[in-house]
């Protein structure tokens, strides 16, 4: 025999216990008394006393609020049967309100380290913002560079943000393309020949003299380097993040005037110095919980030193801001320590 479910049951009961109830429902500002027979979710079954035909309402066209206070056995029974379909109600709008979980938004855990520097590698080519060019001048004054040094290091900074073999080629298209501009820029800088008149000479001193050496030294700014400082305001603002952690790390690890064109563009990006800090700092808590597990004792120690190297690099960083004056051997020393340990 199949078992009756404890709300089938309960409402049976309740059935048999209101036949015959009388039940007063009111629609369109009339009010009769009727003898209640059934009810379900939309409808509810009447008989007018003293007569055998039964009556058929929908709910939606009754004054249940009426019903609710005139008829409170009927409506308790009514709350019973809505009862199951509210709850599903409420459950489906309570999973409408909750986000949904995002599959990707839980990182899963490296399990080894060699997988923690494939993602730490990962990581590092994350889109960054860069820096933002207000005036040039202040950059090429903090980095003590020419302002073509200053070019080409920072289309090699783009191009060194992406993945290696497509770093490469872009490097040597930058490269070819910046010879041209280093020439244009050389040129623009030479001092007119001598005059080799002495007639002319003299004139000239003599007019100097008569000026009082008032006549400033100007030098033409290529137009390519007002080109190359619009275009670099324009990608800013559209953020277009073209710069990423990598980047930064390739070309500080190579030291000389690029490491120092890259310390210089770095000190004036803010927010790029926050992003690598707290990549680094994740990673570093990460070969922390790695080194803790029981494993061989060789991991252990390739964990902590990883995590050493984390630290330091992260250290590195942080201390790349507006107060620094000049660039630090030991950021060059951690990037070139890490990017040793990243996968070819």
């Amino acid at each position: 025999m199949t078992p009756v479910k404890p709300l089938t049951l309960l409402l049976l009961l309740a059935a048999a216990v209101l036949s015959a109830e009388p039940v007063q429902l009111r629609k369109s500002g009339n009010i009769v008394t009727f003898e209640y027979v059934t009810q379900d979710e939309d409808t509810i079954t009447v008989q007018v006393p003293g007569k055998d035909s039964v009556l058929t309402y929908k709910w939606d066209d009754l004054d249940q609020e009426w019903t609710k206070k005139n008829s409170p056995k009927v409506w308790a029974e009514r709350e019973l049967l809505l009862k199951p379909a509210k709850e599903e109600a409420m459950e489906k709008k309570k999973k409408a309100t909750e986000p949904e979980e995002d599959p990707f938004a839980k990182e899963a855990t490296p399990t080894d380290t060699k997988s923690l520097l494939r993602n730490l590698s990962v990581s590092m080519l994350d889109g960054l913002k860069g820096v933002q060019i207000t005036n040039v001048d202040f950059i090429l004054k903090e980095g003590e560079i020419e302002e073509a040094t200053f070019w080409k290091t920072f289309s090699e900074l783009k191009a060194a943000s992406k993945p290696a073999p497509e770093a490469k080629e872009k490097a040597e298209m930058a490269d070819k393309s910046d010879k041209a501009d280093k020439e244009m820029a050389d040129k623009s800088e030479k001092p007119e020949a001598k005059k080799t008149d002495k007639t002319k000479a003299t004139s000239q001193k003599s007019k100097n003299s008569t000026t009082n050496n008032n006549t400033a030294k100007t030098t033409q700014r290529p137009e390519q380097f007002k080109n190359f400082e619009e275009n670099a305001k324009k990608d800013y603002e559209a953020e277009k993040k073209s710069f990423a952690a990598i980047g930064y790390f390739r070309l500080l690890a190579e030291g000389g005037v690029k490491a120092k064109a890259t310390w210089a563009m770095l000190r004036r990006a803010p927010d790029d110095r926050k992003a690598v800090v707290t990549m680094l700092r994740k990673y570093e808590a990460m070969a922390s919980e790695l080194a803790e597990k029981p494993d061989a004792k060789a991991s252990r120690n390739e964990n902590l030193a990883l995590k050493k190297h984390l630290q330091n690099a992260a250290e590195s960083i942080e201390k790349v801001n507006r107060e620094t004056l000049t660039m630090e051997l030991r950021l060059s020393n951690d990037c070139q320590t890490l990017l040793s340990h990243l996968p070819k």
